[in-house]
């Protein structure tokens, strides 16, 4: 056996090659055979280990690109970006010219890890060079669905990577060790493979290490391999818990979640009525999801924290675990709708403030007494009557923008 590392060695070079995954296989392959200039760009999303980076990498060679790779949490500022990301997003005689190539193909990855005070600027300069490109840009992220990505999402075409299922790793597996020349037992493997969590990388580089020359790997040379402390993203998140057959695989999709247990509250919340179409069963997992919220409310009033462990369990294996009919695989909303409407909602709530600030200043009264005795009123004169409105406006110096919101439906 050699010393190099076996998940390096036996990376796939054809498409072929590559396991699991077909459909994102698929589905990258063309978009990458249609794009042209003014193509969205691609993001690649999923756990680490579902074959992304490969097959960025397979894919780019096989059309004829000269790929350059970058990590975006590595260069992480505006500066340093766009510096070395933009030029090659935009030229394209270059590579044609020096290399015989189609052209460049640009891959940052770990986009999802610019997200500190030190970062400010660099989803901004992603999003510029994308927009820019005159040569394919390729994502790449284990967890996409951060608020601060919003705009990325929209600007790229999303493709998602899941865990490779144990069949195709254990496949994968056994010819790498036939290749060593090395055996292995059957349940050894299966135990190796169970423990990757769907990570082949993991499981390949776990497999150079307990397995030793003249020697067959057996069962009980696994007992000190840890599982995988991965986290998981959103959407796994709530196939788990909605799936789930057991308060214990309930409370496992919780821990593992990325996310906030309030986001991934209401994220139930919203996604119940997609995921249960039976009346009964959509009524139960409502009530749980009631009394979690009652219990939240507990915690936070009396700040005794003990109560918040009865509302996760509501909100998780209280959903999961009741009698339910014809329950199927979705694709899940995110972010909540109650995020989005808040977002949407954030401009709006901001001019109504200013407005109870001017009417306040003028009639002596306060913001909340401006807001719910004085709005009202003014929303009826803005709607009715023009001349009164015009006359309103210019006594609080109200501007253009706060005149129309006075008009809307919502304010």
């Amino acid at each position: 056996m050699s010393d190099k590392m076996w998940s390096e060695k036996y990376r796939p070079l054809s498409l072929s090659q590559i396991v699991g995954n077909e459909e994102a296989k698929s589905t990258f392959i063309n978009w990458l055979r249609r794009w042209k200039k003014g193509s969205k760009s691609t993001l690649l999303y999923g756990p680490p280990g579902t074959g992304k980076t490969t097959l960025v990498q397979v894919a780019s060679s096989n059309y004829g690109y000269m790929l350059i790779e970058m990590n975006a949490s590595d260069v992480r500022t505006k500066e340093a970006i766009m510096k070395t990301g933009g030029p090659i997003a935009r030229e394209t005689s270059l590579f044609k010219a020096l290399y015989n190539k189609t052209g460049s193909l640009l891959f940052m990855d770990e986009v999802d890890g610019i997200f500190g005070q030190a970062d400010r600027g660099g989803i901004g300069s992603i999003l510029k060079i994308i927009r820019e490109a005159k040569n394919p840009v390729v994502l790449a992220a284990n967890d996409p669905w951060n608020p601060k990505l919003k705009l990325l999402r929209g600007s790229c075409e999303m493709i998602r990577f899941y865990p490779v299922r144990p069949p195709k790793i254990i496949a994968l597996l056994k010819r790498v060790l036939k290749e060593e020349g090395v055996e292995a037992e059957e349940e050894a493997l299966k135990v190796l493979v169970e423990k990757c969590k769907g990570d082949i990388r993991s499981a390949i580089n776990d497999l150079q290490t307990f397995t030793k020359v003249g020697e067959k790997l057996k069962k009980s040379d696994l007992g000190h391999l840890a599982i995988r402390n991965r986290q998981i993203d959103i959407q796994e998140a709530l196939s788990k818990i909605f799936f789930a057959k057991s308060v214990r695989q309930a409370k496992i999709a919780l821990n593992e979640s990325k996310i906030h247990y309030k986001m991934l509250f209401q994220a139930i919340h919203d996604n119940l009525p997609f995921q249960y179409s039976d009346s009964n069963s959509l009524t139960s997992a409502y009530e749980s999801l009631s009394r979690a919220d009652v219990f939240f409310g507990r915690t936070a009033r009396t700040q005794s924290w003990s109560l918040l462990s009865y509302a996760l369990e509501l909100m998780t294996a209280g959903v999961a675990t009741i009698d339910r009919e014809n329950i199927q695989q979705i694709s899940y909303r995110f972010p909540p709708r109650k995020i989005l409407l808040l977002g949407k909602s954030k401009a709006e709530r901001k001019l109504r403030k200013e407005i109870c600030k001017r009417i306040s200043a003028k009639c002596h009264v306060s913001t909340k007494t401006a807001n719910t005795e004085f709005i009202p009123y003014l929303r009826v004169i803005f709607k009715h009557d023009e001349d009164l409105a015009s006359n309103i406006a210019d006594w609080l110096s109200l501007d253009n923008e706060m005149e129309a919101s006075l008009r809307m439906e919502n304010c």
